[in-house]
C-alpha cells in the first residue's frame, strides 16, 4: 500500500508538469503562430535535469534577448563593475576609462562617482587600451540618428547623445552645448545631423513643450575630453601613457545598471557593459572580447553573438541556451534580486506579478524569456522565440501571453 501511494505521488508529479508534447500541440493549434518559426524551451528551477519544449535547438534571432547574456556575463565575471581606474596626485585626479556608461548620463546617474571626480581641481585622462568599433556588425547604417543606436566609445559621457528640450517660453535647451546648433524652421525633421560632423539642425516648430529628444553625437577622444571639461567644470589634459599603479573605483549602482539593460532595454548601456566585461579579464575595453568571455563562462560554443545588445541580425541563439543562462543567473542571484532587475508580467495586466522577463523585438521577430512562478508555487525558466512571422505583432504578443498563462496554471 505504501509503495503504491509513493508511485501515485510520483506519477501525479510527472503528469502535472507541462510536457514537450503539450507545448507542441499548443503551438500547432494556435492560429496566431501560423507561418512562424517557433522555439520554446522551459525548465523547472532546481528540479528538472531536462529542458522541455519545441525546436529548442533551432537557431533563432534573439534581438534584445541578447541582453540576458550580457547581464549574465557581467554577473559571472565577478559582479563587480569597475567605473574608472584612478590615481590621486595632490589636487589632480589621474583617470583611465573602463567603458562605464553612467558618467553624466541624462537618464541614469552615479552620484558617488561624480561627486568623487568633482572634488579635484584637475583631471588627467590617460589613454586606455581599446579594441572597439563604434557600431556592431549588421547594425543599420542609417539608424545613427536614433538614441537606440548611440555610438560605442571607450568612455561614454552624456550617454553619447545631446538632449533637446523645448521650454515653456518656446526656447530650445540643448545639453551638452558644445556642438554647433542651427535652428531651421523649414526642415521636415525635428533634429538633423549629418553622418560625418557634429552640426545639429533643429526645427523648434516640430517640437512640443516639455518634449525631450535624444540625438547621438559623433564620439572621439577629443570630444570626450571636452565633455569632461564641460560636465566637471575643471581643466582636463590628456596623457598618451597608460595609467599605472592605479586604484579601481567600482560601481555601487549595479542594480540600476542591470535594470537599465533589462527593464529599459538600453542598447548603449548593454554594449558598454559587454566592453566592461572584457576589461575585467584582460584590461582591454572590447565588446568582442567581452562576449567571448561570456560565452566561455556559459560553456556554450554554439551561440553566435556579434554585439551585446541584440541590434545585430547576425546574432543566433537557441532557446535552450537562453534557458541555461537564466538558470545560471539564478545560481548567482536569489529570486528577490532577480525580480529587482527584470520587468514583470509582460503585457498581462490586472494580476499579481508571476513572470519576470526580457522582450526582444526586431522586424518579424519577437521573443520573451525569463522566470515564472506557477499557481502551485513551481518556478520555471523559459524562453519563447517567434521568428519570421507575418502576422501583426499584437497577435504574436497575444500568443505569448496565452502560453505564459498556460504555464502559470500547469
Amino acid at each position: 500500500m505504501k509503495k503504491a501511494l509513493i508511485l501515485i505521488l510520483i506519477c501525479s508529479n510527472v503528469y502535472s508538469q507541462i510536457s514537450s508534447k503539450k507545448i507542441d500541440r499548443w503551438v500547432s493549434k494556435n492560429e496566431n503562430l501560423k507561418n512562424s518559426v517557433v522555439s520554446i524551451a522551459i525548465k523547472q528551477l532546481n528540479k528538472d535535469k531536462k529542458i522541455r519544449g519545441i525546436n529548442i535547438n533551432t537557431f533563432m534571432t534573439p534581438a534584445s534577448n541578447t541582453k540576458i547574456l550580457t547581464v549574465f556575463g557581467s554577473i559571472s565575471a565577478g559582479d563587480t563593475i569597475p567605473s574608472i581606474k584612478y590615481k590621486i596626485s595632490n589636487d589632480t585626479l589621474r583617470i583611465s576609462s573602463t567603458g562605464y556608461p553612467f558618467i553624466a548620463h541624462p537618464k541614469y546617474d552615479d552620484e558617488d562617482l561624480e561627486k568623487f571626480i568633482k572634488s579635484f581641481n584637475h583631471i588627467v585622462y590617460h589613454k586606455p587600451i581599446t579594441d572597439l568599433n563604434k557600431y556592431g556588425p549588421a547594425w543599420a547604417w542609417d539608424d545613427f540618428k536614433y538614441y537606440f543606436q548611440a555610438e560605442r566609445s571607450e568612455m561614454p559621457i552624456y550617454g553619447n547623445v545631446i538632449q533637446i528640450v523645448k521650454l515653456s517660453d518656446d526656447s530650445i535647451e540643448v545639453s551638452p552645448d558644445i556642438f554647433k546648433i542651427t535652428l531651421n524652421m523649414e526642415q521636415k525633421e525635428k533634429v538633423f545631423r549629418g553622418n560625418k560632423e557634429n552640426n545639429f539642425f533643429i526645427n523648434p516648430s516640430l517640437i512640443k513643450h516639455g518634449d525631450t529628444i535624444y540625438h547621438p553625437f559623433i564620439t572621439s577622444r577629443k570630444n570626450t575630453i571636452n565633455l569632461l571639461k564641460k560636465y566637471f567644470n575643471t581643466s582636463v589634459s590628456f596623457d598618451e601613457e597608460g595609467l599605472k599603479n592605479y586604484t579601481t573605483w567600482n560601481s555601487n549602482v549595479k542594480a540600476k545598471i542591470y535594470s537599465a539593460v533589462l527593464k529599459d532595454s538600453d542598447n548603449l548601456i548593454s554594449e558598454s557593459l559587454a566592453a566592461n566585461i572584457s576589461l575585467r579579464y584582460n584590461d582591454t575595453i572590447s565588446v568582442e572580447k567581452g562576449l567571448k568571455k561570456t560565452l566561455n563562462n556559459l560553456d556554450d560554443n554554439k551561440i553566435q553573438l556579434y554585439d551585446g545588445s541584440g541590434l545585430s541580425r547576425y546574432n543566433l541563439i537557441q532557446t535552450s541556451s537562453i534557458v541555461s543562462s537564466l538558470e545560471k543567473i539564478d545560481y548567482y542571484y536569489d529570486f528577490e534580486k532577480i525580480k529587482e532587475i527584470f520587468p514583470n508580467n509582460y503585457i498581462i495586466t490586472d494580476t499579481e506579478a508571476f513572470v519576470w522577463g526580457k522582450t526582444g523585438t526586431l522586424k518579424n521577430n519577437h521573443n520573451y524569456s525569463g522566470y515564472l512562478t506557477t499557481d502551485k508555487g513551481k518556478q520555471y525558466v523559459f524562453s519563447i522565440m517567434i521568428n519570421h512571422f507575418t502576422e501583426d505583432l499584437d497577435k504574436i504578443k497575444s500568443a505569448i501571453m496565452d502560453f505564459l498563462i498556460l504555464l502559470k496554471t500547469s
